[in-house]
């Protein structure tokens, strides 16, 4: 090779890793910031309001609220339920919020003056009653879910602001020993439009739908793995009213991590599974805006995984693991929390 040739070899060459380097696709990189917290309770419960305000709740009936980014922690336990675990929370505000415990009886619970005071909205009891999840779609329309009770998923809805509450009546019978997850308050999604999802797990992982606010619902199946009791879709989030993400696994072997993923372009009417899975056991999953881009990201005890094409695919984001995550409105960041009363700060930037 003459002297001329080799030089054009070696331009082109570089040309060629510069074009690579120039239109490769940059990568979220991920930093947890631990809050100190007063508590050792397990935190399943998590309401983010904005980058200051978050209430947490969890065994031992803790309710914990926060002002100031987790700096400072004000105690909002109510007193006489030491022995329940509030593993349902949702905030409206600072001042405002419902939490449901896995008792039975169940009482949901609400405060309007920042958890100085509670007040039962009501009271429900019934075999196999086991409330695993509540979210508000707006300040107005809320929906909670507990496992079957008289041979049917017990499904909530409120249309005042939860003030008071009735039991959906059009909901499939649930398979024998189909229940839902109590992880992370995530087995049901509510979006402002009247729709949503619930997940199920047991001897099926399957998703009861609604696009009415919960007055009917329907159930399709998905190809997650779900063989026993501790098997199936543990949490679900939707981006908009077509696309959506279910992931879960088996809580009692975490490393496992085949048909624990699944996604769906058309409303949770079909369901397919993940080209790639996140690497173990994920207990919940959400969506984090990051510069204009949408990031899935599935939280589990052992650690964490991403995707930014709608859970087609995902990536090992790190080793660190919590049960929860919410994002933080409006922002590239997000609030974890976990065993032993952790709670960090994660902050997404892409580079």
């Amino acid at each position: 090779m003459n002297k001329h040739l080799y030089l054009i070899h070696c331009l082109v060459a570089s040309l060629m890793l510069l074009i690579a380097a120039c239109t490769s696709t940059p990568q979220p990189s991920f930093t947890f910031t631990e809050l100190d917290t007063p508590t050792q309770a397990s935190i399943r419960g998590l309401s983010v309001i904005n980058n200051q305000c978050l209430w947490l709740s969890g065994s031992g009936g803790t309710i914990l609220r926060s002002n100031d980014g987790g700096g400072t922690w004000h105690d909002c336990s109510i007193s006489h339920e030491a022995g329940n675990d509030f593993r349902s929370i949702h905030a409206l505000d600072s001042l405002q919020a419902f939490v449901i415990g896995v008792n039975n009886p169940a009482i949901i619970y609400q405060t309007t003056n920042g958890g100085r005071e509670w007040h039962a909205v009501d009271t429900l009891s019934g075999d196999g009653l086991f409330f695993n999840s509540l979210k508000f779609a707006t300040r107005r329309k809320a929906l909670a879910v507990s496992d079957p009770v008289d041979g049917r998923f017990m499904i909530l809805r409120s249309t005042n602001g939860g003030r008071s509450w009735e039991r959906s009546q059009q909901v499939p019978m649930a398979l024998p020993g189909e229940s839902n997850f109590a992880a992370s308050n995530t087995c049901i999604e509510y979006l402002d439009n009247g729709y949503a999802w619930m997940a199920s797990g047991g001897p099926a992982a399957r998703i009861y739908l609604t696009q009415d606010d919960g007055t009917s619902w329907r159930v399709v199946s998905t190809p997650m793995k779900a063989q026993s009791a501790s098997d199936g879709i543990y949490s679900v989030a939707f981006s908009n009213a077509q696309k959506g993400i279910a992931v879960g696994g088996n809580y009692m072997h975490p490393e496992l991590n085949d048909s624990i993923a699944a996604y769906t372009s058309d409303g949770g009417l079909s369901w397919r599974l993940a080209q790639s899975m996140p690497t173990g056991f994920r207990s919940c999953v959400q969506y984090v805006t990051v510069e204009h881009t949408q990031l899935a990201v599935a939280m589990g005890k052992t650690g964490y995984d991403y995707s930014m094409d709608d859970g087609k695919n995902w990536l090992h984001g790190g080793e660190e693991g919590y049960y929860t995550l919410r994002p933080v409105p409006g922002e590239a960041s997000a609030y974890v929390a976990g065993a032993n009363g952790r709670v960090a700060r994660l902050t997404i930037q892409f580079k």
